[in-house]
């Protein structure tokens, strides 16, 4: 730390504000407007730590939101992007990395035969939805109420923890944003997360109608509610028999919880899954795997599968650095992770009654007063808000580097979790 408290985020100030003259609100993602203190300028980061452009150090546990799952600047990667940028950033053709890259996913996904490349995680859905309409020739997509499935219109719905007043009905999907087409979601229903006979009964009455269905198998964006037992299981059997797409949202959960993500770690074989976050040590590279029969739609030329920077060399170098530490020390890399995860996790909930925590392997959310069978988004409302700001602030003000979403990467320590838990209890000790 540097500086007195008055002036330790003098310097993220003073660029924040330069920002607003050029750009709207001054950041460059709607999410980062909310953050607490401010939306702070980090300058470097380095394995599990972060550095603020005043000189500030953090150990980071948000990881930019998941994707720095090896650490910050891990070696390797860093090493094959610099390697692959002598040779050329892209070329909007083939390259032999794209294949290397593509063999290596096909080995750590469980099922898949095919797999696709593209930029972000909202373009994966967007691939992994046109393909289940084309393979079915139907219209509708099933999502879950507070999963979230990126920022492109007809999926950036029902993503709040309540009820829209537009649109009381219970599977009728809502514009999470202005802006949105109006006829954008009018395809898109929605199910109460783990709400087994809701489902049930939306399949038997529309499931001729379903192109699709889409989950987070880990709600990790509602808060880390885990799917209640047999959920999962559900899913894929009526999928299956009313002939929809089972498509798993993995774009956190993918090589996070193991190597081959929710569908590894539950069992449970999705028709489709979409991948992003942790797949190039931070990079950012999306993809989409599944059955050969599934793709065909793309092989035959019905489906048009386009993106001048999909399977970019950069990208693809970034990949197979990353896949390669991760395949190569699996059953190092996910138990360690597991009991690092369960340490974390155990050390918060001792905290405070009032602190609510839950969690699954290296992911972990933390909130204050809210129920502790939380099941669904619509459980959360009533959580103390103003706590968790507290909590928020209090953790960064003391150099942990957390929101109330914990996620741990390869490069946290012991004593990193060990640090986290004595802070957390100083700021605790201020605000309960």
């Amino acid at each position: 730390m540097t500086g007195s408290d008055a002036d330790r985020y003098r310097r993220s100030r003073e660029l924040l504000a330069r920002a607003q003259a050029s750009i709207p609100g001054g950041v460059t993602s709607s999410v980062r407007a909310g953050a607490v203190p401010l939306p702070l300028y980090f300058d470097r980061g380095a394995g599990s730590r972060l550095w603020d452009v005043d000189g500030n150090e953090y150990i980071d546990f948000l990881l930019a939101y998941g994707p720095s799952f090896l650490g910050h600047s891990p070696p390797a990667v860093a090493e094959a992007l610099s390697q692959q940028a002598q040779r050329g950033l892209t070329f909007g053709a083939q390259h032999a990395a794209e294949a290397e890259a593509a063999e290596r996913v096909l080995r750590a996904v469980p099922g898949a035969e095919k797999v696709m490349f593209a930029s972000t995680g909202s373009e994966a859905v967007a691939v992994a939805l046109r393909v289940a309409r084309a393979y079915t020739n139907r219209p509708k997509v099933v999502k879950f109420q507070g999963h979230y499935h990126g920022w492109l219109d007809g999926m950036f719905a029902s993503v709040g923890n309540a009820m829209s007043p537009e649109h009381p009905a219970e599977n009728l999907a809502w514009p999470q944003t202005a802006g949105t087409s109006p006829g954008a979601t009018a395809d898109t229903l929605t199910c109460r997360w783990n709400d087994l006979e809701a489902l049930s009964q939306l399949m038997a009455e529309r499931g001729h109608e379903i192109a699709a269905v889409i989950v987070e198998p880990v709600n990790v964006n509602g808060g880390v509610i885990l799917p209640s037992p047999g959920m999962l299981a559900l899913i894929r059997d009526l999928t299956a028999r009313n002939g929809a797409v089972l498509i798993f949202d993995e774009v956190i959960t993918g090589f996070r919880i193991a190597l081959g993500g929710a569908q590894e770690r539950y069992g449970i074989q999705a028709d489709l899954a979409v991948f992003a976050k942790a797949i190039a040590g931070g990079f950012p590279v999306s993809a989409i795997a599944g059955s050969d029969e599934l793709v065909s739609v793309i092989n035959d030329g019905q489906l048009a599968h386009n993106g001048t920077f999909n399977g970019n060399p950069m990208g693809m170098a970034a990949v197979i650095a990353t896949l390669d530490v991760l395949l190569g020390s699996a059953d190092e890399i996910y138990p360690r992770l597991e009991r690092l995860g369960n340490r974390l996790a155990d050390g918060l909930a001792a905290l405070s009654p009032s602190l609510t925590v839950r969690s699954i392997g290296p992911i972990c959310a933390t909130s204050f007063d809210e129920p502790a069978d939380v099941v669904r988004i619509q459980d959360r409302t009533g959580g103390d808000v103003d706590k968790q700001q507290a909590f928020a602030t209090g953790l960064i003000d003391r150099g942990i580097h957390s929101t109330g979403l914990w996620y741990l990467s390869t490069a946290h320590t012991e004593g990193d979790v060990d640090a986290a838990l004595e802070t957390a209890a100083d700021v605790m000790a201020t605000i309960t």
